[in-house]
């Protein structure tokens, strides 16, 4: 028996032997599309009256993926969903993504989090394995149990091969899923070499109706892998050259958007320097001109010496910038690009921008960076609470300049208790300002004076 008919063999016992349904990850990319062939294959060859768990396909689409890939995995998810209908067969496909509080834009836009980096992959829990647990969670308390499907494999990286050896097995070869105790994973091509892949997809047909030379197309222009389906924190990130999110800066050079510009997609360039940009962001010797000195919780930390602060968010000023920037790149894709209806920012997202910012000034922003970008309007959601004007803040500043007060303070206290005015019970107020009492409201021009005369003594 050969490797092909083998792993088809081992699907068609573990999906027998188990009575739970498969959750197939599928991302779009040539292993998880070999992983839903061969399940595909494994499924169609049972005798109808043993189909009887539902094979769901998931595909997690984190709302920055590339939009020259988002387009392929949206068609071929409504390609399989068709084809099984016709088919009678029961596998269903969905396309997953982050709630829009949790988006990529929202926390760094909105909340002023980081570009994403090694030491801090913020984006990885939020944007990925979150809407994973929680399509998993959602089913498993209607089947009890579920198998999640993978395409993880040995022969894709070292880092990959060593969290694959290290997973605890029971006979049919499944391990426990980290998180959900009710869920185990199941890599039925861990042994497969990229060779055998690539042989696979262009030698079988694509049981749903999609072109396997199309996606060697792709990889070809992109010259690049694809983003596993995470759904733990022991998945190794993407590599160097990838099929994923735009925005991505976990690594240096993303050489993948560069090779589809190269090759044709010139529209995709403002994304790349977008992208650039957010990772010079990163450059330890500028985290001061973007980022602020204080953290999100109003304190300041210093690095591990005590020598420097430990920046915090971006600055409003910059994430002003980056939204701004984000709508205009938006707005001449849709004139200039393939697609005209493509978003790279909902108008969901923006209204939680727009509430994070209403925390930290009295302008309301972005309806403004909105007009001013897009050259329209749009009808925004109506706040019925006390408003202030720019020109409040500036009066409030001039007191408190001539008092010698640092104007976050009144700022914050004032805004604090605005957001709890038309509440029946206001629970936890003195708490709530306590807390803003508490906070670091030492400016950076004075904590980099304190820092400097510590290091000259």
């Amino acid at each position: 028996m050969d490797k092909i008919a083998e792993i088809k063999e081992h699907i068609k016992k573990v999906y027998l032997a188990y009575n739970r349904p498969f959750v197939v990850g599928y991302s779009g990319g040539k292993d998880s599309t070999v992983v839903m062939q061969l399940v595909w294959d494994a499924i169609e060859e049972l005798p109808r009256e043993q189909l009887k768990q539902d094979v769901h396909v998931i595909s997690t689409d984190t709302l920055v993926e590339t939009p020259y890939i988002i387009d392929y995995v949206a068609t071929t998810l409504e390609q399989i969903n068709q084809a099984a209908r016709a088919g009678n067969l029961p596998i269903y496909a969905h396309r997953l993504t982050p709630l829009y509080k949790n988006s990529f834009w929202v926390n760094l836009i909105g909340k002023g989090y980081p570009a994403p980096s090694r030491n801090f992959r913020w984006c990885t829990e939020r944007l990925k394995i979150e809407p994973v647990n929680r399509f998993i969670a959602e089913y498993v308390d209607k089947w009890g149990e579920a198998t999640v499907v993978l395409g993880a494999r040995r022969d894709e990286s070292a880092s990959r091969s060593q969290v694959l050896s290290s997973k605890a097995r029971d006979y049919m070869g499944l391990s426990k899923h980290p998180t959900l105790p009710a869920a185990f994973v199941f890599t039925p091509i861990e042994e497969m070499t990229t060779d055998d892949v690539w042989s696979y997809l262009l030698s079988h047909k694509c049981q749903w109706g999609g072109n396997n030379r199309d996606l060697a197309a792709m990889y070809q222009n992109a010259s690049g892998g694809e983003c596993p389906m995470v759904v733990d924190k022991s998945t190794p990130s993407c590599g160097s050259s990838r099929f994923g999110c735009w925005t991505c800066t976990l690594v240096q050079q993303d050489t993948t958007m560069e090779n589809l510009i190269d090759n044709g997609e010139e529209w995709m360039t403002p994304l790349l320097e977008f992208r650039d940009f957010l990772s010079e962001t990163q450059d330890i010797e500028k985290k001061h001109i973007y980022r602020s000195h204080k953290r999100r919780d109003g304190r300041i930390a210093y690095v591990r010496d005590g020598t420097r602060i430990a920046y915090g968010p971006y600055k409003l000023e910059w994430r002003k910038v980056f939204l701004e920037r984000l709508l205009k790149i938006q707005n001449d894709i849709q004139k200039t690009g393939p697609d005209p209806t493509v978003r790279l920012i909902s108008f969901e997202e923006l209204e939680y921008i727009r509430d994070f910012w209403r925390e930290e000034e009295w302008t309301d922003s972005v309806p403004e960076i909105y007009r001013q970008a897009v050259g329209n309007d749009h009808l925004w959601q109506h706040d019925d609470g006390v408003k202030f004007s720019q020109e409040d803040f500036q009066l409030l500043k001039q007191f408190c300049e001539e008092e010698g007060i640092n104007p976050g303070l009144p700022t914050k206290l004032i805004d604090q208790e605005r957001r709890m005015q038309s509440m029946s019970r206001r629970a936890g107020i003195l708490q709530k300002i306590d807390n803003i009492f508490n906070e670091d409201w030492d400016t950076e021009d004075e904590i980099l004076d304190w820092l400097g005369s510590q290091n000259d003594l």
